[in-house]
């Protein structure tokens, strides 16, 4: 009776402590929470595919959530973490894209979870999507290439902005460990490591799964390397950027093998430009060559910016690139363009419009052509 007593007591004074406990060790982290809410209206102009859409315009919305940590220790080490809601809307629910820990120090950066890859965050060149977190928005609506504008009227996304996502295969939500260094006169390096790519399946929290391939794995032992050159002139910005990416391809698929190089320049004026050239020499679906070359000219001014891209893919005999709303297979070339016009009513709620066309053309069977129109707003905060 006298243990059970002391027994009760000790779990009551631990029940107490812990949490003052847990209150002591958190106390110097900083959270911030941002995120945004966009709304668009979408019209379908023109459209080749075989089978007809009962209707040619809908409404769609979303929104993303983000949590950051933050401390800095006395001795000015830095860390913290990112967790971030994505896709949130009806159709997707909640998607959890960014989940990783971090420390920042004298010695560079290093990231473990679920992060950005080097391929996106040196290897992506181009202009609008510099000038795009100015106005609150990065990889969302308005957002060019990175924008679901690119899919309303569908699209098989025949083209690289860089070696990731798109037809590559490769994404921001595998589970990896980063490294990027220190900037050093403009000049600044990263590498990372990516042991399995497949989807959220195989996103690196899947336990055994992870280590047994299935049809929606593509690669293991993924590698990104890249280099970022970015200075600043009496006005005049320049950046330079070059990546390689390898992985191997299992399950019957190919290697990866990838490389980017890209640049890019700004004005005081506000206008800029970029041009992006990314080769696979393979990928998950083909052995063969594929060429990207993605270029920009942006403006911003005020409240405003407007920006019109141009991406141009072709690809070697063979590649087994087809298209899913044709019978056209063996892509020949692809052509995307598209337009962008944001206007910032007050900082955090823009307006936008973007107005896209791309033509996809096989060496058998059908063309694909489509053209659409999008307007809406985002609120950023």
């Amino acid at each position: 009776m006298k243990t059970s007593a002391l027994c009760a007591a000790a779990l009551t004074a631990a029940a107490f402590a812990c949490p003052a406990r847990a209150a002591a060790v958190t106390s110097g982290l900083q959270l911030k929470i941002s995120g945004r809410v966009g709304f668009l209206a979408g019209a379908v102009l023109t459209d080749s595919r075989e089978s007809g859409m009962d209707r040619d315009y809908d409404f769609a919305s979303g929104a993303r959530l983000q949590f950051d940590v933050v401390d800095v220790t006395d001795s000015g080490l830095e860390y913290g973490g990112r967790l971030r809601f994505s896709n949130v809307d009806r159709r997707n629910d909640v998607v959890v894209d960014r989940s990783y820990i971090y420390v920042k120090g004298a010695f560079g950066t290093i990231t473990l979870g679920d992060s950005v890859i080097i391929a996106d965050d040196i290897g992506t060149v181009y202009a609008h999507q510099t000038l795009a977190p100015r106005f609150g928005l990065d990889t969302d609506w308005a957002d060019g290439f990175r924008s679901p504008a690119t899919t309303f009227s569908g699209s098989d996304r025949l083209f690289a902005v860089a070696a990731y996502d798109t037809i590559s295969g490769l994404n921001n939500k595998d589970t990896r460990i980063k490294y990027v260094s220190p900037t050093f006169g403009g000049l600044t390096f990263g590498i990372d490591f990516t042991p399995v790519v497949g989807g959220a399946s195989h996103a690196g929290n899947g336990g055994r799964n992870d280590l047994i391939d299935d049809g929606n794995t593509l690669y293991e032992n993924v590698v990104t390397a890249g280099i970022d050159y970015n200075r600043s002139f009496d006005g005049t910005v320049l950046r330079v950027a070059a990546t390689a990416v390898t992985g191997n391809g299992v399950g019957g698929n190919h290697d990866v093998d990838a490389t980017t190089l890209g640049g890019q320049v700004g004005f005081a004026g506000g206008f800029w430009a970029s041009v992006n050239w990314t080769h696979f020499a393979r990928l998950y679906q083909s052995g063969k060559a594929i060429d990207s070359v993605v270029g920009d000219l942006s403006w911003t001014g005020g409240p405003w910016l407007a920006s019109v891209g141009y991406a141009y893919t072709t690809a070697q005999d063979g590649n087994d690139l087809h298209s899913t709303f044709t019978d056209g297979q063996d892509l020949r070339a692809s052509h995307s363009v598209i337009g962008t016009l944001v206007y910032s009513l007050e900082p955090g709620f823009n307006l936008f419009s973007e107005l896209r066309y791309e033509r996809n053309e096989f060496r058998t069977g059908n063309e694909f052509d489509t053209s659409a129109l999008t307007v809406g707003t985002t609120l950023t905060f």
